[in-house]
Parts: structure tokens; sequence; C-alpha cells
């Protein structure tokens, strides 16, 4: 008790010095205007949004201005400025030196009528922009060409006449805008009738012209047309995400959505913003200020990215600069004495009870290290091929490849206690599912590197499947294939350096996707995931609970080969 008193004692003295030393350094409040600076296509946002929060922060002095993309940075200086800007897809708004923040997004989406006869095909393969593309070029548009079919049923095509939504479309469809711009173009309310009343109907608009934010539903009658990704034919599970408004937002959130049609809203600065003004500012714009964004006709924040803002606002902890007025060089000097006083009373405190502890219990359990995942805890032998599943391959002299799993997921998911293979005479494709990994009832899937037939399969690894996660590269092997298409596959396979690279933007998406999905759930277990400093612990995944596993499976696994 005494000593739980004393260290109070200390760490009291600790604060009111370092308080007091803080409040004789703080700067006055300047009577100087902020500057605000914003791009001509976020212009109206910003003004509706000053507008807004002047009406319960109406101390605030502002400076407004209208920038082109290329005066970011030249004009956005000095910790008094702030821009806002849109950032179109393949155009760099800056040198990467700025500060930035997300604060809304302008989402163009494809849609059909739910009454259209082909709506079952439609969402069995998806429409590729290939395809949109070839619809859009031909004089004789016909619904076969996107159903996959020989029907010759008429393609009619909306386009809301909205600037950004005629770039999008030219630059993901990679036509020429012209083709767009000769497109039947119609304001708001003449896309949303024309697309609910026409069931062969094609439209491009931006989400917020079909989505009641309210409520999260789309206009009556209106779906939106899910897209092929990666023109395989097929509709795949990690593209299957438009059953809701807000599996699809997330989805656009995480990068699973063609970034073609995506622009995003940016606060920048020249650097963390320690304005106090500035920084309130942003506050309410992440949070009040996202009702903006959605009447202005923008997509606002889901709610992971707005917990991001917050912290993000979050000033970092600074030492105190040395000033030269008289009062501060004597709250310094007090604080100094104080703080030297209090360590030198903390150090007899923890002298005396260690000593008291060791007396009673001379047995003391080890400390625990903390191990840390990192690419130096991976392995990257030579000769092996790696594929974006997470699986590597190596052809074997008779023609037949072995095929395993690598050493990243195994240490982000922990020691597996089960194992689902195939069977041996069974055929595989490529990216189709090919092994189920399971840790205490948690199980995630990885797909095929490469097409063939099953030969043989590991058996051991029934009775110990641990043996993947400790030789995942000798022992733990999976499968024996004989391959069907070995010449045509081999070359999206990555060895040495290329495959490093690649694994160092995957400890990216990692950081990410956990960062994001803690924040989603508002998990008190995401404390597991990092140590201090941002770095990851070994098996992040390990004891999390299933729906985050499902997350990773969706969000991770199934979206690596688009990275």
């Amino acid at each position: 008790m005494k000593t739980r008193i004393l260290m109070t004692v200390v760490l009291l003295l600790l604060v009111f010095g370092g308080v007091s030393s803080q409040n004789a350094g703080t700067p006055a409040v300047s009577d100087e205007p902020v500057k605000i600076f914003t791009t001509p296509e976020t212009r109206d946002l910003v003004d509706s949004w000053i507008s807004e929060y002047l009406k319960s922060n109406a101390g605030m002095k502002y400076e407004i201005s209208s920038i082109g993309m290329a005066e970011i940075n030249s004009e956005i200086v000095g910790e008094r400025s702030v821009g806002f800007v849109m950032q179109r897809p393949g155009i760099s708004m800056s040198d990467g030196s700025m500060w930035m923040m997300t604060l809304g997004r302008e989402v163009i989406v494809a849609v059909c009528n739910e009454e259209n006869p082909f709506t079952k095909e439609l969402f069995e393969k998806g429409v590729s922009a290939e395809e949109l593309a070839t619809v859009l070029n031909r004089k004789h548009k016909n619904w076969g060409t996107l159903a996959g079919n020989e029907n010759r049923e008429s393609v009619d095509v909306y386009i809301l006449d909205e600037p950004e939504v005629k770039f999008s479309v030219a630059k993901f469809l990679e036509t020429d805008p012209s083709i767009i711009a000769g497109q039947k173009a119609v304001n708001k309310e003449e896309f949303l009738a024309s697309v609910s009343k026409d069931k062969y109907a094609v439209g491009f608009c931006c989400l917020s012209t079909i989505l009641n934010s309210e409520t999260q539903t789309f206009a009556e009658k209106i779906k939106l047309l899910p897209i092929d990704r990666n023109g395989n034919g097929r509709l795949d599970y990690s593209e299957n995400f438009y059953a809701s408004a807000e599996q699809f937002e997330r989805s656009v959130w995480i990068g699973k959505y063609p970034r073609a049609l995506v622009h995003s809203i940016y606060a920048v600065a020249p650097a963390f913003l320690e304005n106090s003004e500035l920084s309130d500012f942003l506050s309410w714009l992440t949070t009040s200020g996202q009702t903006t964004v959605e009447e202005s006709g923008f997509t606002d924040l889901v709610y992971g990215e707005k917990q991001s803002n917050l912290e993000k606002l979050i000033p970092p902890v600074l030492l105190a600069e040395n000033q030269t007025g008289e009062n501060t060089r004597s709250a310094v000097l007090l604080w100094a004495i104080l703080t030297v006083l209090a360590l030198g009373l903390l150090v007899a405190v923890v002298v005396f009870t260690s000593r008291r502890r060791k007396a009673k219990a001379p047995l003391l359990s080890k400390t625990r290290l903390v191990k840390l995942f990192s690419e130096q805890a991976l392995t990257f032998p030579n000769g092996l091929y790696f594929d974006k599943s997470h699986t590597w391959v190596f052809m074997e002299k008779g023609g037949r490849v072995r095929l395993g799993v690598d050493d990243f997921i195994s240490n982000v998911t922990g020691d597996y206690t089960r194992v689902i293979m195939k069977s041996p005479g069974e055929k595989v494709k490529r990216m189709e599912p090919v092994v189920t990994l399971i840790r205490k009832g948690k199980q995630i899937t990885l797909n095929s590197p490469v097409s063939g037939t099953i030969k043989e399969i590991n058996e051991s690894l029934v009775a110990d499947p641990f043996n993947i996660n400790n030789e995942p590269y000798g022992e733990g092997w999976v499968y024996k294939i004989e391959p069907s298409n070995w010449l045509r596959e081999i070359q999206f396979f990555k060895m040495g350096d290329s495959y490093r690279q690649w694994i160092s933007g995957e400890f990216i998406r990692l950081k990410d996707f956990l960062a994001c999905s803690l924040n989603i759930k508002n998990m008190e277990e995401g404390k597991l995931a990092f140590q201090e400093g941002g770095e990851l612990m070994l098996h992040p995944l390990k004891d999390l609970e299933p729906k985050v596993w499902e997350d990773f499976q969706n969000y991770f696994i199934n979206t690596a080969d688009m990275y």
C-alpha cells in the first residue's frame, strides 16, 4: 500500500511539473486568418462546409482561394494553410510530401434495371470493361455482348451529365472520350426515371444519384451492374460485393472496386496540422461535416475511416522547446528540479520493492519476449515459384508440380489444427479453392496457383497440420499435381527480388486491413495485433474472432491478385 502511495506521488509531481512547463510555453492564438485553398471540383462543397461550420464556430477567421492541381505544393505552405482537392484517377496531385486525409469520394457506378431479363447471367458472369466498351463503340448495341449469349435486344445507354462521370467512364473503358460524349446525357431526375422504366437500360452515374443515404437502399427498380474486374468471364467471390449498399461502400474503401471509377476528396497540408483552428475544423468535417458530403452529392466516409481520421489528428508527443522569456526559464528550471527529485524517489521505490519481492519469491518467472512479424521473419528459398495466392510451386524431375503454402500466411494466422485437402484424382483450376487451413474452428481457404490433376496429397498433414507452419517449404508441402497449363501459368509466378518486393506490399496491406477491420469493430482485442510503434505482432490473427478471419478471407486473400 505504501509503495502505491509513493508511486502515485511521483507521477503527480511529474504530471504537474510537465503541465506547468507546457503552459508556460503555450503560444498565444494568432489573429491571422487561416488560409483555405480549393480546386474547382471541391469549391461548392468547401463553401457548404464553411457555411455550416461557422454556425457553431463563428470565431474562425479564414481566407479562401481557388487553385489548380499543379499549384498545390507551391500555394499550400505554412502551418495555417490547408487545401481541399479531388484527385482524378491516374493524376498525381502532389510530389508525395504532403500530409493527406480522406474526407469523402465520388464513386462512379454502372447500373441496370432490376427487371432486366438477363439479371441472372449478369450476376453470374459480371460485365467487363472490354464488354462495356464494345457495346458503347458499336452502332448496333445488343444485350448478347453483355449477357454472354446470342440475344439481339438493343442496349439503351444513359450517362449522367456530369464531367467527372464522363471522364471516369472513358478512362475505365479505355475508350475515346468522344464516344462517351456521344451517348445520351441526362440530368439526375431524367436518369432515375429512364433507367427505372427501361428494363434494357444501362446507366453510368454517381453512387449518390441512386443511393438513399438514410435507408442505405438503392433507388426503386435500379440495381448496381456487377463489374468483372479481372475479365475472366465470371464474377469471382472477391468481386461479388453488390448485394447491399453497405457491402459495396466498404469494398470501395478497401480498394476492391476499380480505381478508375473512384475520385477521392482529400484535405492536404504541408505537414501535420498543429494549428488548433484547422485541426478542430477537420475533426468537424470527419464527423458532423459528413452530412454535408452526402447533401453535396458525394459519398461519405465509412465508420472505420472516420475513426482513422480522428486518430490522425491527435498531435504527436513532442518535447517542449526552450523559450527565451524569464517566466519560461523559471518554469523549466522548476520542472527539471521536480523531475530529478521524482525520478530519484521512483528509483528508490523500485529498488526497495524489487528486493522485497526477491526475498519472498526467489524463483521469478522469465520475462516474456515480444515477437514481431516482419520481412526478416520470412524465408525466400531459391528455386521456388511463388504466386499471389500465397502458395509456392516447384517442378519436379518427373514433370509433377509440388505445391505448398508460403510462410507469410502461417505467420499471420498462427498454428493450424486441421487441414482440409482435396483427394487424389480431383482436377483443380488456377485461382479456384484448393486447400482450407483451420485454427480452432477459424479458417481460410487458398486458391490454386496451377491447373491440373492432383496425383498425391501429403497425408502426414492430416495427423500433424503444424508441419505447414513449421516446415512450409519442406515436410509441410500439400499436393503433387500433374499440370495441364504449366507454360502459360508460369508467367504469373514470382521469384527472388520480384517476390520480395511484392511481399513488402503485402505487409502494408496487412497493416491497413488490421487497422481498418479492428477500427470498424472497435474490438478491445485489436491491441494484440500491433506492438507499440505500429509493428505487427507475430500471428496477429491468432486470437481474433471468426468474423475477422472471414474479413481477412474476403478483403485480403481474395483480393491479393489485384496487387
